[in-house]
């Protein structure tokens, strides 16, 4: 071998090398990316305890759940104030425009409660859930589970529009539910609440009028 090539040889080998540890090394930080990357698919978790109890003042029978450290109902809210200013039964176009009032939905939905209504409509020992409530049930336990059974009883609005004049809105299509947590970063009354469409995963969180809307309500205890 002659002293030109003994010469030129590291260079080569240097030449050589340098692709493949630049490969490895993307290999190894795609590796590292892929282990930080964050799954946002909720973890469905069994309900831990499930029982019963009767509101007393109305003899209707709830269902809940144990998540965590909290008894959730399964069914929604069905106790009637007696005060349209407070809660109501959704209506349906032909109803309201008959002016009839009816109940139809009531058994299976529940009544729609403004933020105000909800809070006087709750049975001793039970309560709202709060808004980091309601984040963790999405982040931990996975809204979808057949056994938290969410209803989509839509809502209703005292800000009418054109293509809703009577204000109730989306039964069969949206769930609403309210938190009771005051959403502090706005001027005026406003309270956090949930939606959620019927075909999509992800529930939606949001801050409205407490008194303009009427919401369908699940309520919380601490697990007995």
């Amino acid at each position: 071998m002659n002293t030109s090539t003994m010469y030129h040889l590291p260079f080569t080998i240097y030449h050589l090398m340098t692709p493949l540890k630049i490969l490895c090394a993307l290999c190894l930080l795609c590796a590292l990316c892929a282990s930080c990357k964050k799954d946002d698919t909720p973890n469905i978790t069994e309900p831990s305890a499930t029982g019963t109890f009767t509101d007393e003042r109305d003899g209707t029978e709830y269902h809940y759940i144990t998540l965590g450290s909290l008894d959730w109902t399964v069914e929604n809210l069905h106790y009637d104030l007696g005060d349209r200013n407070l809660c109501l039964d959704y209506q349906s176009p032909d109803n309201y425009n008959a002016g009839k009032y009816s109940t139809e939905y009531r058994q299976r939905f529940g009544l729609l409660y403004s933020q105000s209504g909800a809070t006087k409509a709750l049975p001793t020992g039970w309560r709202l859930p709060t808004d980091e409530e309601w984040t963790a049930l999405e982040q931990s336990y996975g809204y979808l589970s057949t056994a938290f059974g969410l209803l989509y009883g839509g809502y209703f609005t005292k800000n009418t529009y054109a293509d809703a004049a009577n204000g109730n809105r989306f039964m069969g299509s949206w769930a609403y539910y309210w938190s009771s947590t005051k959403d502090e970063s706005k001027n005026g009354e406003f309270y956090f609440a949930r939606k959620k469409f019927y075909s999509e995963q992800d529930m939606v969180r949001l801050s409205i009028e407490p008194e303009a809307y009427y919401l369908s309500v699940r309520i919380v205890r601490n697990h007995q």
